[in-house]
């Protein structure tokens, strides 16, 4: 018997099993330290094995103990709402002063222990908890949805009682009895009891029992990850199609949120598609995801775009690409366009020092320029110079003329882009995004002026090389240069990338060129 008053001792040896074993874990959470600093190899991955086994026991227990707080948190409101003022018929009396409610009858014959239930009990009901989850998330100081979801496996795994208070089988048994084994960590089975549960309306139990032996057991071979893997596996063989979204949930989630703009002058950008267009977003962005084709096994790295960025530089490409195809929808009678705005003045500024020098003891360029001027996006606003640069290379530059109140008096006509036969040219030529090593295709690319057009180049394939959006901006950015030599664009890449400026070429897309 507990010396705390109104409440009754836990049955069996619950209570010593848990002092033992706290008092074997404090001396061994004391000494491990010391020991595991002269262990060996082999040692150690034995000792890291058997602690994790420990490990798994202690997860089986937190779930078990979430149970015990839920189930007796309901009894006790079952109690409260059962005993109503005046009622006596089928509850026992009990002697002054100890305040308790024997269950009635009906809840069958189990143990005097498990029939009473203390009025202090009951009392918890309003302890300012909506649920068992809230209860122990303040108690044991877990998060939520870790509470959540130990009280949602232990409903899956453990037994539970039935209507008349019989204890009823756990519903996944295989999956409880390699829980409750230590086999496999209560992560792991929360990984199996939600694809099960994801399953359950779209198969026959056969299918699903085999579905949790499988998982099961690729749960004691595999780590969580694995397993999500196989579990998503399964569920995508029973649930081909997935959930068809409903049209409320598309007007509320689906579509593209532009969101203010990041740190680094960086624009933020989320999107929520369904199956069928993501699908296609991710086939236009992995045209800049393939392995690279290289000859050249040594030297510096000129690709040092993580994933992510080759996606995006896909996508973008893909959207440059269908602009210059003239089927999108027209705005006001004209083709979707990218449009800048900027003074005749800044941007001669700006052309003529895009080349100046570089200092190689800093790495940085070297320019008169005031950087005052700046140019204005349709959508975003002001550009920085270098964006400037890049977009005058390959662009319909459109001179107006402007009176007093920026009147327009006179629009002449588009100049110094690369026509159609002479891209068609430099296609035939590069095949692709000239830079070494990179995979776009040509229609993802832009026409770049070797010589700058500003600097007297000529529009010609001579002077005309295709380059990726990311290589185009590169090349103006790092300062690197390119030669025409038989037919073929070579790179030389600046001293801070590789100190001895060897020429490089493509080689994936005219692999057979020498």
């Amino acid at each position: 018997m507990s010396d705390r008053p109104g409440t009754i001792a836990p049955l069996g040896c619950l209570p010593e099993a848990l002092e033992n074993g706290a008092t074997a874990l404090e001396e061994l959470r004391g000494s491990a330290m010391a020991e595991a600093g002269l262990l060996g190899f082999q040692a150690a991955a034995d000792f890291a094995g058997r602690v994790e086994e420990l490990s798994r026991s202690l997860e089986y227990l937190q779930v078990v103990a979430a149970q015990a707080v839920e189930r007796t948190r309901n009894e006790a409101r079952g109690a409260q709402s059962s005993a109503a003022p005046g009622w006596s018929t089928g509850w026992t009396e009990t002697s002054p002063g100890t305040q308790e409610h024997a269950v009635p009858s009906q809840a069958g014959e189990a143990s005097d222990a498990h029939a009473v239930i203390r009025t202090s009990d009951a009392a918890l009901l309003d302890d300012g908890y909506r649920n068992a989850a809230q209860f122990l998330r303040a108690r044991l100081r877990i998060s939520i949805s870790e509470a959540r979801r130990r009280l949602a496996l232990a409903a899956e795994v453990l037994p539970q009682p039935g209507i008349a208070g019989q204890p009823l089988p756990a519903r996944r048994e295989t999956l409880a009895d390699a829980l409750g084994s230590a086999q496999i960590p209560s992560r792991s089975a929360t990984i199996i009891s939600t694809a099960l549960d994801k399953v359950r309306h779209l198969t026959d139990a056969e299918t699903t029992t085999r579905m949790e032996h499988a998982l099961t057991r690729t749960a004691t071979e595999s780590d969580p990850d694995f397993l999500t893997k196989m579990a998503q596996r399964w569920t995508d063989r029973i649930d081909q199609d997935g959930t068809e979204p409903s049209e409320e949930a598309l007007r509320q989630l689906q579509g593209t949120f532009l969101r203010r703009r990041h740190r680094y002058g960086l624009h933020h950008l989320e999107i929520f598609a369904t199956t069928e267009q993501y699908e296609t977003l991710t086939t236009a962005m992995n045209t800049a995801t393939n392995p690279r084709h290289t000859t050249q096994p040594t030297g510096p790295d000129l690709d040092r775009r993580s994933r992510p960025q080759k996606l995006l530089d896909g996508l973008v490409g893909a959207c440059n690409l269908a602009m210059t195809t003239g089927k999108l929808p027209t705005n006001g009678g004209l083709r979707p366009q990218l449009t800048v705005t900027i003074s005749h003045q800044d941007l001669l500024d700006q052309l003529t020092h895009s080349n100046t020098p570089t200092n190689p003891d800093t790495k940085t360029t070297t320019s008169t320029s005031t950087g005052t001027g700046t140019g204005t996006a349709t959508f975003t606003g002001p550009l920085h110079p270098t964006t400037i640069r890049k977009i005058a290379c390959d662009a319909d530059i459109i001179p107006v003329l402007l009176g007093t109140d920026s009147r327009v008096l006179d629009i002449g006509r588009t100049t110094r882009i690369f026509p159609p036969h002479i891209r068609k040219a430099i296609t035939a030529r590069d095949g692709g995004c000239a830079f070494p090593d990179c995979t776009m295709p040509a229609p993802w690319c832009e026409a770049h002026h070797i010589t700058y057009w500003s600097h007297g180049g000529t529009t010609g394939t001579e002077n005309g090389t295709l380059l990726c959006s990311h290589h185009h901006h590169l090349i103006h950015k790092e300062q690197w240069t390119i030669n025409i030599t038989t037919g073929v664009p070579w790179f030389i890449p600046p001293p801070h990338i590789d100190p001895t400026q060897t020429p490089r070429r493509n080689h994936h897309h005219t692999p057979l060129r020498t």
